[in-house]
């Protein structure tokens, strides 16, 4: 015996001697399934052998061990790279393990029954654990006062009893996918276990390999503390439950890939933040959130892409702010009143690229609708940046694009292109019969629209563009802003085309004091003040109810660019109606061009805008429909021009003319004209102070349509009651002129020289 270890004790010096890029180790291997018991390079070892006690003693530069021949099975001389000395090997064999474990008991304990291996670590280190091989059944844990990690080297578990992996480690752990490799962990039907990988710290996941994780009794992840990703990837092949469930999330980089769940996909217990990398949730399960977090939930970057099929289900939930700063969304939802984004709290939206299909339907429960939404907020919804195409077809009867209860800010450099198809139709509420359509942007409270190139289109049956406030009794609440006070704002194009729903008037929605039973299309509609500052506007309605922009209080127009195309009226309040500045287009093939219902002095006021308005639908809609022209106002030295039927004199059923009526203490000149005159479709009116081709070019404008006029206001800068002044017309828009919008031209050189008629000045 003691020449044998003479001749090991000359192996190793050899071997000590020739190692090059790496080193020979000595291992000592246990029976009994215990692996390898020491484990230690050659160089490092004096001598070994046979002690007083019969034990087999191996002594190293700094210390020695010594091992009884009933528990060594065998001894081995591995080649080991340089830098791998300190790894703990633990290799799966069907239904057996073999462990190599370099550090002695006393500071890793390492025991296997079958391929179950439990490991208990009290060293100082943070060791590396590298798993490879399969079985089934078979099990990792770890309990560590330190952060050790676990390298995922193409291992495979299945425990049909219990976790797959069970890592309670006081500092955290890190998951290394080691590159090119498949590993996966399942746990069984007869678990009664909360997750086939269990974490009870902190977990983070990195390295270039993959790990499918299959939870078949509930989770198939669960993380006491933050779970963290950097690289790789993650896939949840299936859960009974949550696929990833964290007290905390952050996800740098890496891939996660969640196909099938049965609750939530990525759900964090306190606040998430995703950074980067991209997340894919597949689920056709009901009221499930692909990606949630029962606090704050921060998006700053990475790739979402979520299809999720169940009814109330949500692609994106928090329970508290959502905030959104960069990263690509593409959101496919189709329950019944699923949501895309919903948080219970205030959304921000500062960056992204959105495309969200929203195709489920509304239903109704307890007399009320629900919506399957596209980005929906409890409280309040700030978008200043990103860009967003929703879409929201046929299926998707009454559902909203973007919605919150509170108010909405729109500014920053943003692009939303919103879509919806779906019809509204009437229900019975508990106050009647009610109605529900659909409607790309709504506000329950305030709305500002500051800046963005906005396009919204609706062809459902009553479909709204914009809606803002609601009703309680007679009062209406929710004040429209769109643009900034310096004239600049949005590009906002808004097309409604929907038929009308329902059979009476009235405000149609939810949050109103009385119901109604009619509904029509709307392309801007504000319960309260709608304020118009600026930018440039585009608006088209083809239906009858169908009106272009709407306030049931008040609507001012301080600047900007404005072109109205509708069925219906283009401007109307119930309110009064301000053009204190920039230009506004009106042109109604339907009913009145703008229309106030005040009732009141200054219910139509001409400040400091510019407004042209007409209607070819004839009597008795008109240009300017203020049921009393004795009601307008001019207060400054803008333009306005309407034509159409007349509701005075000769009105309703038929003829022309009209009275016109006298204006109270105007700022300029003006004239009711009421003869009857045809407006031709491709000439161009100038106002001028002289006949023929002389005078001044105060204001050209032109028709989409012929346009029978049986009144006509006509009011401009310069304007003195009293003179004379010629409409003339030509076949050429004037040169060089300092506005030119939708037919109307101001400034100047017009070429117009036949006479249409003229007047003198009231």
């Amino acid at each position: 015996m003691k020449r044998l270890f003479f001749v090991i004790s000359l192996i190793i010096i050899g071997l000590s001697v020739n190692a090059q890029d790496g080193e020979y180790h000595v291992r000592i291997h246990g029976n009994q399934q215990k692996g390898v018991i020491f484990d230690a390079p050659a160089a490092s070892i004096d001598s070994m052998y046979i002690n007083e006690n019969g034990e087999l003693r191996v002594r190293k530069i700094n210390d020695s061990h010594s091992f009884s021949f009933t528990e060594i099975d065998s001894l081995t001389f591995p080649w080991i790279p340089t830098g791998t000395g300190d790894i703990v090997y633990i290799t799966y064999n069907g239904t057996s393990v073999d462990i190599v474990n370099p550090y002695p008991s006393t500071q890793v304990d390492i025991s296997a029954n079958g391929a179950k291996v439990s490991v208990t670590s009290t060293s100082s280190a943070n060791i590396t654990y590298c798993l490879s091989g399969t079985a089934n059944p078979g099990r990792f844990e770890i309990e560590s006062t330190t952060t050790p990690t676990i390298l995922m080297n193409g291992v495979n578990l299945t425990n049909p009893t219990g976790k797959a992996m069970d890592l309670t480690c006081e500092a955290g752990i890190i998951m290394e996918l080691a590159s090119g490799t498949q590993n996966s962990l399942t746990d069984g039907t007869e678990s009664d276990k909360k997750a086939a990988l269990m974490s009870n710290n902190d977990l983070l996941i990195q390295g270039e390999g993959t790990l499918t994780v299959t939870g078949l009794v509930q989770h198939a992840m669960k993380v006491k503390g933050q779970f963290n990703m950097t690289s790789g990837n993650l896939i949840i092949a299936s859960s009974v439950s949550d696929g990833v469930h964290t007290e905390g999330l952050l996800v740098n980089g890496g891939n996660i890939t969640v196909e099938s769940c049965g609750d939530d996909g990525v759900t964090s217990e306190l606040d998430g933040y995703i950074n980067g990398g991209s997340i894919t949730v597949t689920s056709s399960s009901t009221d499930i959130n692909a990606i949630s977090a029962d606090s704050t939930l921060v998006i700053n970057g990475g790739n979402i892409n979520i299809t999720i099929t169940g009814a109330d289900s949500k692609c994106i939930k928090a329970d508290k702010e959502l905030t959104i700063n960069g990263g690509t969304f593409v959101l496919n939802h189709s329950g019944n009143t699923s949501k895309g984004i919903k948080s219970d709290a205030d959304i921000t939206i500062t960056d992204g690229n959105f495309t969200i299909t929203s195709s489920g339907a509304t239903v109704i429960a307890n007399n009320d609708p629900s919506y399957c939404t596209a980005i929906k907020g409890e409280t309040n919804i700030y978008i200043s940046g990103g860009t967003f195409n929703i879409n929201l077809p046929s299926s998707n009867n009454g559902g909203k694009g973007i919605t919150c209860n509170g108010d909405m800010i729109i500014s920053g450099n943003n692009t939303i292109n919103i879509e919806t198809h779906g019809d509204g139709s009437t229900y019975t509420a508990t106050s009647g019969t009610d109605t529900y359509s659909s409607s790309c942007l709504r506000a329950e409270g305030n709305m500002q629209i500051l800046s963005g190139n906005i396009t919204l289109t609706s062809t459902g049956k009553a479909g709204k563009g914009i809606k803002v406030g609601s009703k309680n009794g007679n009062t209406y609440t929710g004040t429209y802003t769109q643009g900034n006070q310096d004239g600049s704002g949005p590009t906002l194009t808004v097309t409604t085309s929907g038929a009308q729903v329902g059979s009476s008037g009235g405000w149609p929605g939810p949050g109103g004091g009385s119901s109604s039973s009619r509904a029509s299309a709307k392309a801007i509609k504000s319960g309260g003040v709608a304020t118009v500052y600026g930018g440039t506007t585009t608006v088209n309605t083809s239906t009858s109810g169908a009106e272009g922009l709407e306030s049931k209080t008040q609507i001012n127009i301080e600047g900007g660019q404005h072109y109205f195309k509708c069925y219906d009226d283009c401007i109307n309040s119930s309110g009064k109606i301000f053009f204190n500045g920039g230009v506004t287009v009106c042109f109604s093939n339907g009913n009145d061009a703008v229309d106030s219902n005040a009732g009141q002095a200054g219910a139509i006021t001409i400040g400091n805008g510019v407004a042209f308005a007409y209607t070819t639908r004839g009597n008795p809609e008109e240009g300017f429909d203020c049921d009393n022209n004795n009601y307008i106002r001019i207060t400054g030295t803008g333009i306005g021009i309407s034509a159409g039927g007349s509701q005075g004199g000769g009105g309703w059923p038929g003829g022309g003319g009209g009275s016109g009526g006298t204006i109270t203490n105007p700022a300029q000149g003006y004239k009711f004209y009421t003869s009857s005159y045809t407006f031709q479709a491709g000439k161009y009116y100038t106002l001028s102070n002289a006949s023929g081709t002389g005078g001044t070019n105060m204001v050209t404008f032109s028709f989409e349509a012929n346009c029978t006029s049986n009144l006509a206001l006509i009011t401009a800068t310069g304007m003195v009651s009293g003179q004379t002044y010629y409409v003339k017309y030509g076949t050429q828009a004037p040169t060089n002129p300092t506005t030119s919008f939708h037919g109307l031209y101001v400034g100047g050189t017009s070429s117009a020289s036949e006479q249409a008629f003229s007047f003198t000045a009231q």
